[in-house]
């Protein structure tokens, strides 16, 4: 017995394990997705939110001042998608 586990010991063994270095890569990779989706997610709930609260207020502006230069409103949501979209490139999530 202990001469085939001197054996093992003395066997070639590779210094690292693709498979497994492979894994807790992608295991990493899914938890900075994951969080980047969730900050993401909160940015644009934020943005919907403050939205609602602010827009009937801002409407008497915008429909004076702003409107009529505006293109359409789907000049609107490309800009508050836009801005949703480049914030969390602003902050970027934490490398844990």
């Amino acid at each position: 017995m202990d001469d085939r586990l001197n054996a093992q010991w003395a066997a070639d063994v590779p210094a690292s394990d693709p498979r497994f270095v492979l894994a807790v890569m992608t295991r990493i990779e899914q938890r900075r997705f994951r969080r980047e989706l969730a900050r993401t997610m909160g940015l644009a709930l934020c943005a919907v939110v403050l939205l609602g609260l602010l827009a009937p207020t801002v409407e008497f502006a915008w429909r004076d001042a702003v409107a009529p230069y505006a293109i359409s409103n789907m000049a609107i949501f490309l800009m508050l998608m836009g801005i949703t979209l480049a914030l969390p490139y602003l902050f970027p999530a934490a490398n844990d």
